[in-house]
């Protein structure tokens, strides 16, 4: 089938589009990210558009980002989807592990725009998923951190296997951060032509997180 990703730039979408490239099943028609049309940064984890873009040119593969407040968030997701449907699209790939609200919200998106939609890492256990994304070689970059469970000294940090060590002792977190807990940035792996050009900067604290910045 013809796909698109819903993409973040992070860990969970870039294993579910590995995945989706190791099945050979499917055809991915680009990565579709929705970006905040004031402040030009992506909703998911608020990095810039230009590193997505970036990420997306050292995987050699196409990324759509789609503008949108928050009000009309669904409204123009599903312009979007009209758009590639034009192209033949058939099914959208999502990253998504275990919470049923998202899924549910997704589904019924999907239905009503005439698409599949489809969970390749859905229902796996979430230190699996960790280990099997640090065993393919990815590398993502902790740019994000809840001020609570987590100190802000994860910024900057790889998600490697020290690092699911530790999170793997602490009580009530997400090894995935399926809860919120971390967000993460991809920016190499095996699927990459190049490691993503892009230099860390100043960290901040806005709404309860800690983020860094990254050029």
């Amino acid at each position: 089938m013809n796909v698109f990703v819903s993409w973040s730039g992070g860990k969970d979408c870039m294993l579910a589009l590995h995945r989706t490239l190791k099945g050979g099943s499917h055809r991915v028609l680009g990565l579709l990210n929705m970006c905040d049309r004031d402040t030009q940064l992506s909703r998911s984890h608020g990095l810039k558009k230009e590193l997505l873009q970036r990420q997306a040119a050292a995987m050699g593969i196409r990324l759509i980002q789609q503008e949108t407040d928050g009000k009309n968030y669904e409204k123009n997701f599903k312009a979007a989807i009209a758009e590639l449907k034009n192209e033949g699209l058939e099914a959208g790939v999502f990253g998504d592990i275990y919470l049923m609200e998202h899924r549910t919200w997704i589904e019924r998106v999907c239905h009503e725009m005439g698409i599949e939609a489809l969970f390749p890492i859905w229902g796996d256990s979430t230190n699996e998923l960790a280990r099997e994304l640090v065993i393919e070689g990815f590398r993502p970059l902790v740019v994000a951190v809840r001020n609570e469970p987590l100190p802000k000294t994860y910024l900057g940090r790889i998600f490697d296997a020290q690092m699911i060590a530790e999170l793997e002792a602490m009580d009530g977190v997400d090894i995935c951060a399926e809860n919120g807990e971390f967000h993460s940035f991809v920016i190499d792996g095996p699927i990459f032509q190049h490691p993503v050009d892009m230099k860390t900067g100043e960290i901040y604290f806005e709404n309860k997180h800690w983020y860094l910045s990254i050029n």
